[in-house]
């Protein structure tokens, strides 16, 4: 078959014109696609980004809820000159532990890292968060108890949240060890008033 010069010039505009209707196009490379429409795999160090980020925001929401709780204990709102309320107490520990609830399961899964010394520290912060969980939640069982009554199941949990709190891991700075501190030493005249009343 003779091709004359007009169809050798159509030809391969024809087929360029084929490629590019056909979605054959060159892959940009410029975005890393997962797959899912809308949506692309965040940058590097994202994870790391996000971490801090919480990191930083919880650590003072826990520190405010920790200052809370401590204002709500007997010692200390004699200090104040304000009437104890077990509620209060109850209802405070109620809050904190479940921030610490809420920042633990965001918290773990956050992920993958690119620097090793940001999982590592998530890793402790989850312990320290795991431990405020515990003793907030023996703290509102310590007030719930006393609230009904039972002042030796008051005294035991009381009890509980002192040993909680005694080696915490994770601590993420020094207004958190003093709050600590603080609290301890109001659970220790919780324990006190607790032992006192069931004689």
């Amino acid at each position: 078959m003779r091709i004359t010069p007009d169809i050798r010039v159509v030809l391969p505009i024809f087929t360029v014109f084929l490629v590019f209707s056909s979605g054959c196009t060159i892959p940009d490379t410029s975005t890393t696609s997962t797959g899912v429409p809308g949506y692309t795999l965040p940058a590097q160090g994202s994870a790391d980004i996000a971490f801090l980020s919480l990191y930083e925001s919880s650590g003072a929401d826990i520190a405010t809820r920790l200052e809370n709780v401590h204002r709500c204990f007997p010692a200390e709102t004699a200090v104040r000159n304000v009437p104890y309320m077990a509620t209060d107490l109850r209802t405070a520990a109620l809050e904190l532990k479940g921030a610490a609830d809420t920042y633990h399961t965001t918290m773990i899964k956050i992920g993958p890292f690119e620097m090793k010394e940001h999982e590592l520290q998530r890793n402790e912060y989850l312990k320290y968060l795991s431990t405020i969980r515990k003793s907030a939640g023996d703290i509102a069982g310590a007030a719930e108890g006393e609230l009904n009554g039972e002042f030796g199941l008051a005294q035991t949990y009381a009890e509980s949240a002192k040993i909680s709190l005694k080696n915490p891991v994770g601590i993420p700075g020094s207004s958190h060890e003093h709050l600590l501190k603080e609290i301890g030493d109001s659970l220790d005249d919780y324990i006190q008033k607790m032992r006192g009343k069931r004689i």
